[in-house]
């Protein structure tokens, strides 16, 4: 799918006649100091810095005015974060109309009207090393709000997760946000089925493509279509990720799973008379029935809902020997990860350069083996985590390292001895690959 970085100002050049129907086609576009643009940043600033106000004070709203939002986790507790995030989320709904008429307008001028999911999602991001600290307060703000608001949400579709399929994602970022940090997107993944559980991610054992990331300052949308798979990145950064999404369709929404989410008819919710109304356009429909109907059931009767798919088979290449594995050397492309057993996979890093790593990704248990080479490191498919491939390490302190078993190339194979550690250390979890690597 193709890639658009544009600005607003670039302007009057820009043939946005249509651009809607591009991006319901797949094409993804940043464009840059879009809310300047429309005089719209301001609106929501100051809407974020009531709700910290709110919830942290007001010597944290000033520090956030003088400091920047990136800088947040610096002056409120992690254990605000959630309650931050809360405050924000009411401060901006009641503005969800009027910014998003003004937006749409100028930026979709074919389209007249559209619908709204009813509040907008805030997503403050603290570092990981500092959040990970505070699972407890950050999974019960997740249930109640969804994933990827306080913590990295691993690839999905939104029409996995009770969203309509023919939307629209507008993504802004109200402060500076760049790669390791940010939005992910897999513009290759965007046509083809996909398994998913009923968490709304991706099934373990889909293999995908190298994500698109973004380097963005406040003020910058990234548009895209909601059926594109995209996710977070685990925040490996030493700055908060602060931004504001919507999802609206052009047309009336299509609700492909359960229709959960209140979609807001732009052309009513501007008026007084019909405000009241202005959800109906999009509950008219046999899914909202349907819906009901399905939510009821499964909660009487726990039974009856839909479990998650069976994962694909993993991965598994080459043989067993009395070396260890034997894996041909063609099977493994430069910059590719292959999967050699349950513990360990193979990357090809440059010609002729190979190691042989922890399969798992130590973070969520994202199987490397359908991730990627990004240079010298591999990366983990699930939230766009690098680890050195020669240290095992990556950017999270808190996150154990990958580890490292011997693997050479030996004429047109690649020979792994899954034994015989390179890494050593003084925890336990080196016994507990080598048992894991002993019993494939």
């Amino acid at each position: 799918m193709g890639y658009h970085d544009l600005r607003f100002d670039q302007g009057e050049g820009l043939q946005r006649a249509g651009m809607e129907r591009k991006v319901l086609d797949g094409e993804v576009y940043v464009f840059r100091q879009a809310l300047q643009a429309f005089d719209l940043y301001d609106m929501w600033h100051q809407a974020t810095i009531r709700g910290i106000t709110a919830a942290a004070g007001k010597e944290a709203a000033e520090r956030a005015e003088r400091d920047g939002f990136h800088r947040i986790h610096e002056w409120v507790s992690p254990t605000e974060i959630p309650a931050v995030t809360d405050a924000v989320y009411a401060e901006i709904e009641p503005l969800t109309h009027d910014f998003l008429d003004r937006f749409m307008k100028g930026t979709f001028p074919d389209v007249e009207t559209f619908f709204y999911e009813r509040a907008p999602n805030v997503r403050f991001h603290i570092p990981y090393d500092i959040a990970q600290g505070h699972k407890k307060e950050f999974n019960k703000f997740a249930k109640e709000y969804g994933q990827g608001k306080i913590a990295a949400h691993g690839p999905h579709r939104d029409s996995w997760l009770d969203c309509p399929s023919n939307g629209m994602n507008l993504w802004f970022a109200m402060g500076r946000i760049r790669p390791g940090n940010g939005l992910t997107v897999y513009p290759d993944d965007y046509v083809g089925e996909y398994k998913f559980e009923s968490s709304g991610n991706i099934s373990d054992g889909e293999k995908l493509h190298k994500a698109l990331t973004f380097d963005l300052h406040p003020g910058d949308v990234v548009i895209f279509h909601t059926d594109h798979v995209h996710g977070s990145e685990l925040n490996r950064t030493d700055e908060t990720r602060f931004a504001i999404s919507c999802r609206l369709s052009v047309d009336r929404p299509v609700f492909p799973q359960l229709h959960h989410h209140n979609y807001v008819y732009s052309g009513w919710s501007g008026s007084t008379a019909l405000r009241p109304l202005a959800e109906w356009p999009a509950k008219l429909q046999p899914s909202y029935v349907t819906s009901l109907a399905l939510r009821a059931r499964n909660k009487l009767i726990p039974s009856m809902a839909p479990g998650d798919p069976d994962p694909n088979p993993a991965e598994m290449i080459g043989t067993r020997t009395e070396r260890g594995f034997e894996v041909a050397l063609a099977d493994v492309p430069p910059g590719t990860v292959r999967g050699v057993s349950p513990a360990i996979c193979v990357a090809h890093l440059s010609e002729g350069n190979v190691v042989a790593l922890t399969r798992r990704c130590p973070h969520s248990g994202g199987d490397l083996a359908n991730g990627w080479v990004d240079g010298e490191t591999v990366v983990c498919p699930w939230h766009n985590l690098p680890f050195d491939a020669k240290t095992g390490k990556s950017a999270c302190k808190t996150l154990p390292k990958l580890r490292r078993v011997a693997c050479e190339i030996d004429g047109d194979k690649i020979v792994i001895d899954p034994k015989s550690e390179i890494n050593t250390s003084e925890d336990n979890e080196v016994e507990q690959f080598t048992e894991a690597a002993a019993s494939s």
